[in-house]
């Protein structure tokens, strides 16, 4: 399963701004509707002057946002996709997994600065001169696939843009039947990605740009803060569409289209309603602002905030979540069951993707989903290419589980892994708990609900409410639960964050303490202190900024250490 790594041939030089860029990858199973992706600044839009052809590039959104396929200048040598890439930096940034190759900078991006042994000895970084300056660095073009600030941009863009191109074309087509119905779910389906795509643009860069109409950009560059506050717009516009309409006639026949049988998880077995669509519209303004606001910083307002977002969220497990799957047809499937996502990559004895003894300590003793999921290797990899200490584990990801009867995270069969790219019942609910932990009096109630979703995965261990823990302990019961239940699902880097522990110990962080590392001889330390040192935001991609300048008075492009 281990790829090859090779960074040399790698250096290519894109010529065009990816806010420029149509995004149209859309490939459906229907010759008459497909899109023609040859040539990006080029595409056909003549598949949008149809019903049929508006459905088709509507469900191509999948592919746009999070398929593997389609845009190979992002190709490093590992692949490419949302769900392999840019899941890989948020599980590596947030310790969840290790990534020892150069491919799309990977070995710097998650590398700390430096770690502190149980016997105080002070091991230095050994590759570059840290994450901040390392990846600075090569934020040029000339790095072409190299710089791991482009990826997640590209991708959310190419969203954007393609949500803008729906929109623009929708007074264009006649619909059959209920067509104001029709077009109104279109419509929502458009400003739901908008929103989607601004809320990862403004919790992972500095700065980015509200582009509203197709194949066009500005120099006005907005702040982190602006381009959440837009999403929220764009939730909140899908969300007026969505509760004026109803289940049934033309709103299934639409839905069932745009969102695809092997798109819908079986477990579920129904599209969502208008009424649980708007569900996850509210948990990922509630991720938007927990996830941008360090911890010490959220006040009360803030916790309120929250529980009122969770609580008209994802509160059932029969709640309908954007996922996507593998399928068993090539031509159909976003991205390949194999090569497609962090998981595959992390799921063997022989991984391009490691799991983090820091992952594997935060499971609390006698946890299923920990026998289920993870098995020590034969012999473990200890400072992988010389990378760092950190760069050593002694567990794999078990391919479908053992068969405990817990959460399995990850399945090589077809169709057998549910791939989150929004929220889920188990997040919102563990934003719910932590907004509860910190309001006075709910802390109790906090807790029972991190032993309901131990429950739902099939833990299997002793609950924690109603056992008399502090404030301190019923925080770190929240802080390991979400890696455990959440793992895979791109969200550690957040935490790790708004933690705080991303920033520098020798600019007053702490990075985090009490790790469990294998020094260079393979000794298992269980009281390490690693220091982090990572940027909170990455620089806007040069790629971008070298054909679309920052007008006067845009926000800044480049972030501070």
């Amino acid at each position: 399963m281990a790829l090859t790594k090779n960074n040399n041939n790698m250096k290519r030089i894109n010529k065009i701004s990816f806010l420029l860029l149509s995004g149209v990858l859309a490939v459906t199973s229907c010759d008459k509707t497909r899109l023609d992706t040859k040539n990006l600044n080029q595409p056909s839009y003549a598949v949008l002057d149809n019903e049929n052809g508006m459905y088709a590039y509507a469900k191509g959104f999948y592919k746009i946002g999070f398929g593997d396929q389609g845009v190979g200048s992002l190709d490093d040598g590992l692949g490419y996709g949302m769900l392999l890439i840019v899941q890989g930096f948020h599980e590596g940034m947030g310790d969840n997994i290790f990534v020892p190759w150069g491919n799309n900078n990977f070995k710097y991006a998650d590398n700390p600065l430096w770690v502190k042994l149980d016997n105080g000895t002070k091991v230095n970084n050994p590759i570059g001169q840290g994450q901040i300056f390392e990846t600075k660095l090569r934020n040029e073009r000339a790095y072409g696939a190299t710089n791991g600030f482009l990826p997640e941009w590209t991708y959310m863009y190419f969203l954007n843009n393609s949500s803008n191109l729906l929109l623009s074309k929708l007074n264009d087509v006649t619909f059959s039947g209920e067509a104001a119905t029709k077009k109104k779910v279109l419509e929502a389906w458009a400003y739901w990605w908008k929103g989607y795509a601004y809320s990862r643009i403004g919790s992972m860069y500095i700065a980015g740009v509200i582009a509203e109409t197709p194949n066009s950009t500005n120099g006005a560059f907005v702040t982190k803060e602006a381009m959440i506050t837009e999403a929220n717009k764009n939730f909140d516009k899908a969300a007026t569409i969505l509760t004026g309409l109803t289940s049934g006639g033309a709103y299934d026949e639409v839905v069932n289209q745009i969102i695809p049988g092997y798109m819908q998880p079986a477990n579920y077995g129904v599209i969502p309603s208008p009424a649980v669509w708007v569900k996850n519209i509210n948990t990922m303004k509630a991720r938007n602002l927990l996830v941008n606001k360090k911890v010490a910083d959220m006040n009360s307002g803030d916790w309120a905030q929250i529980l009122t977002l969770t609580n008209a969220g994802l509160t059932s497990p029969n709640d309908y979540p954007f996922l996507v799957k593998t399928f068993n047809d090539n031509s159909k499937s976003i991205f390949d069951k194999d090569y497609g996502s962090a998981g595959s990559y992390t799921a063997t004895d022989d991984p391009t993707y490691f799991p983090s003894e820091r992952l594997i300590q935060d499971f609390k003793a006698g946890d299923k989903r920990l026998s289920n999921n993870f098995a020590l290797r034969t012999s473990a990899q200890i400072n992988i290419r010389g990378r760092g200490i950190t760069f050593g584990t002694r567990y794999y990801l078990v391919d479908g589980g053992t068969g405990n009867g817990a959460y399995t995270y990850f399945d090589f069969g077809i169709g057998a892994t549910d791939y989150f790219i929004a929220g889920s019942y188990e997040e919102n609910m563990l934003m719910k708990a932590e907004a509860l932990i910190n309001t006075a009096g709910q802390r109790d109630a906090g807790l029972a609900i991190i032993d309901a979703i131990r429950n739902y995965q099939g833990a299997g261990i002793a609950a924690v409410s109603g056992t008399g823990l502090t404030d301190a302990q019923a925080r770190e019961e929240l802080r390991k639960e979400r890696r455990c239940a959440l793992f895979l699902r791109g969200l550690a880097w957040y935490d790790l964050r708004r933690l705080g522990m991303n920033l520098s110990v020798d600019d007053g962080g702490t990075g985090r303490t009490g790790c469990v590392v294998l020094d260079a001889n393979g000794v298992v330390n269980t009281n390490c202190q690693i220091n982090y040192a990572y940027l909170s935001y990455w620089d806007v991609p040069q790629n971008e900024l070298d054909f679309n300048a920052p007008a006067t008075g845009s926000a800044p492009v480049t972030s501070p250490k």
